[in-house]
C-alpha cells in the first residue's frame, strides 16, 4: 500500500488487468490487491489475465489454480493457451522473448475488452536487481541502471519494493500454495543464470546486502 501511494500506482476509479501466472509473485499481488479492494482503502476494480505458454506439462494445472482462486473470490478471469515454443521457432527468437510478447499482447487485448486503464505486473525488487545486472552485462547507458520502474505508461508494479523472500513468506502465512515454475531453476536463460549463480556468488564473496 505504501508503494502504491508513493508512486500513485492505483487511484480511485481505476480498473486494472492483473497479469497472474499462479507463481508466488503474481498470486501474492492478486491476494493483496483483493484485500485492499475489499477493505475499501482505494475504490478500484480489476480482472485477471492468465497466459498458458504450453511449454510445461504442469501449465494446465497453473491455469486451473488461478481460475479456481478467481471463481472462489468472484473475480472476472480471462485465459489464453498459446504454443510459445512454436512462435519462438517460427520467428527465430528466444522462448523468453516470445513468451513476453504473447503476454503483453494478451494484456492489451483484455485491457480493451474489460475497459481497463492500467495493467499490473508482479515484478519484485529481486527482478529489478537482476535486470540491472543483465543490462550492465549487455552494456547499457544510464537508463539501463534504473532497472524496472514502478510505473511506465499504463503498466504498474505494486510489488517492486518487496523482496522475493518477503513474498514467499506472505504465501506461507496466507496459505496460498502458489505454483512453482521449475524452468526458473534451469540455468539456460540469462536471467536464471544471474538469479541462481551471479547474485548468490556476489552475496557470498562480496556483499550479502547487494
Amino acid at each position: 500500500i505504501n508503494t502504491i501511494k508513493k508512486y500513485n500506482l492505483i487511484e480511485s476509479g481505476d480498473c486494472l488487468v492483473l497479469g497472474v501466472s499462479g507463481g508466488p509473485d503474481s498470486i501474492s499481488m492478486l491476494d493483496i490487491l483483493l484485500k485492499i479492494k475489499q477493505n475499501k482503502q482505494i475504490q478500484f476494480d480489476f480482472v485477471v489475465a492468465h497466459v498458458n505458454h504450453m511449454i510445461r506439462k504442469e501449465a494446465i494445472e497453473d491455469e486451473l489454480y488461478v481460475k479456481s482462486y478467481c471463481e472462489k473470490n468472484r473475480i472476472e478471469f480471462y485465459a489464453k493457451r498459446i504454443d510459445v515454443s512454436q512462435i519462438a521457432n517460427t520467428n527465430k527468437i528466444s522462448t523468453e522473448e516470445a513468451g513476453r510478447n504473447v503476454r503483453y499482447e494478451f494484456f492489451e487485448e483484455i485491457q480493451k475488452q474489460a475497459n481497463a486503464n492500467k495493467v499490473a505486473i508482479a515484478h519484485n525488487k529481486n527482478d529489478k536487481i537482476e535486470t540491472i545486472i543483465m543490462n550492465e552485462l549487455r552494456g547499457c547507458g544510464i537508463a539501463g541502471l534504473k532497472g524496472i520502474e514502478p510505473k511506465r505508461d499504463k503498466y504498474i508494479r505494486p510489488l517492486i519494493e518487496c523482496e522475493r523472500k518477503e513474498i514467499e513468506e506472505y504465501c506461507v502465512e496466507n496459505q496460498l500454495q502458489p505454483r512453482i515454475d521449475k524452468t526458473n531453476f534451469e540455468n539456460i536463460y540469462t536471467r536464471n543464470k544471474i538469479r541462481n549463480i551471479v547474485i548468490p556468488y556476489i552475496e557470498k564473496e562480496f556483499n550479502p546486502n547487494i
